[in-house]
This record gives structure tokens, sequence and C-alpha cells, in this order.
């Protein structure tokens, strides 16, 4: 077997503030151990069962906040950016037997979960797939089907995972914590929260029959509504791209590959253009 891992760190135990998530916070490296401790829960947990092979896709910031040379030999580690399938990246080599999201967060219009925000808090406002509101996992869950590659566990805080459930379905979800807030919680300690990941797992993988890719069918439209105007106004002035309104714009894909090189141009091309 053969299994995908994309991780977030907003969604991981212990962590309820920004200056956790960033390489200058007070917090960050014990929040990258965090998050490190967790991947390799769930990476053991799939190995326990049989799994011969992973590819793990450190999805936060930098890209470079797992602690690589604490993973198991059985893991391959995607890092840093750009990368045209942004958090998904890595999941087009060979084929999987299922994704894991770990430590993923709510997004921006979420009325809570820690930390929520889509993509590149600075700018997006809400991202909409084929007219439907998605967050960061919802939008990782269409890339792992594009692929043919079912979601069968995610990890986050209580808000992420009720959202997350509701877009993709009844799939394995261990809440580390749960949001007060923006800004707070009530968390599992750490050591809590990998032996709830790596149970949930294990249950993953026991079920992974049940679940089932759900590809979008072609065209697929991506809209995005910024938190700024003159992003859009730029956009704009590329044919391919349909101003919807004053915030909002839209492009139409023949698969979620184009819809992902769309979604990471849209939002780095320019990020400081507002």
């Amino acid at each position: 077997m053969r299994f995908y891992i994309s991780a977030d760190i907003e969604g991981i135990v212990g962590v309820v503030n920004r200056p956790e998530t960033k390489t200058d916070g007070f917090d960050w490296q014990r929040a990258r151990l965090w998050m490190t401790e967790s991947v390799i829960a769930a990476a053991e947990a799939a190995i326990d069962a049989g799994t011969t092979e992973l590819i793990v896709s450190d999805s936060h910031g930098t890209g470079m906040n797992i602690l690589i040379d604490r993973l198991p030999r059985q893991v391959q580690l995607v890092r840093s950016w750009p990368r045209p399938l942004g958090m998904m990246q890595g999941i087009e080599v060979g084929r999987f037997d299922g994704a894991m999201l770990i430590g993923y967060h709510t997004g921006s219009t979420h009325l809570t979960g820690i930390l929520g925000h889509s993509f590149y808090g600075a700018l997006v406002r809400e991202v909409r797939l084929d007219g439907r509101v998605v967050s960061e996992g919802g939008f990782s869950a269409a890339i792992a089907g594009h692929f043919g590659v079912p979601v069968v566990m995610i990890s986050g805080d209580d808000a992420f995972c009720e959202e997350t459930r509701g877009l993709i379905g009844d799939v394995e979800a261990a809440v580390v914590k749960w949001a007060y807030g923006t800004l707070s919680a009530r968390s599992m300690v750490p050591e809590a929260a990998y032996a709830l990941i790596r149970d949930k797992v294990r249950t993953a993988i026991a079920r992974r029959k049940e679940f089932k890719a759900k590809p979008l069918k072609a065209p697929i439209a991506l809209e995005i509504t910024m938190k700024h105007r003159l992003p859009v106004e730029h956009l704009s002035y590329m044919k391919f791209f349909e101003r919807v309104d004053a915030y909002t714009i839209r492009y139409a894909g023949q698969d979620m590959e184009e819809i992902s090189k769309a979604l990471m141009f849209m939002i780095s091309y320019n990020p400081t253009a507002i």
C-alpha cells in the first residue's frame, strides 16, 4: 500500500496563535516539532498497517517546517515552493490507496476555527469551485479526486473536522483541539493527540475500501474573491481570467491540475499588489 499525507500547521495540537505559525515566532520551533510528530504518528500507523511508501507534503508557510531527519525511512518529503499542485504536490507520483490531511484548518469565511483562512489570508477572502465555497481541505480533496485518490482521514480542530466532513463525507477525523475563537482553543497535550491520530489512521486504513475518489467534471469553474481590488484588476487584463465583480476573478479549467496551477498563479504572481 501507498498513502499520501498533506500537512499544515494551524490545525496541529497546541497551535492557537500566529507566532506559532511563523518562522520568526517565539514558539514556531515547538510548533514545527508538534507538526513533525503528528506526521510521524500518521506515518507509523500506516506503516504498521502494511504501507510500504508514503509521500508527505510540507504545506505550511515556507514549506520547510517538518524535520526531515525524524521521519521514517518509508517517507519521501515534498518541501518548499512554488509547486503547481500546491498543498497536494507529490500526489501525482504513482498510485495511492488514500490521502490524509493532517493539521488543516477552516476556510476564511467559516464562522469559527483556529487561524481560519484560505491559502493566502492577507489576499484571499473566499474560494469557490463550481459555485461551492471550499476551504484548503476541500480544494485538496478535489485535487486528490482528480488523481483517483480518496481522502480517508483528516486532523485538526473541531470546526475544521466538521466543515471538511460536510464537504467530502464521512472520513475518519482526529479532533485534537476545540476552538473558542480565531485565536483561542482547548487543546489536547501532544502525546494524546499523536495517539488519537494513530488510532484514526488505523481505522481509516481498515475502512479504505469504503472511500471513493470524487473527481469534478469538466469544465471546472474557479472563483476567488480577493480582499483588495487591484489584484483582480491586474488579472482581468489576461483574456483567460474573467472579472466577475470588483473583488472576484473567475477561471475555467478542464481539470484540477489546471485549476490548481491557476490558483497558485493568482495568489502568487504579485501578492503585495493591494
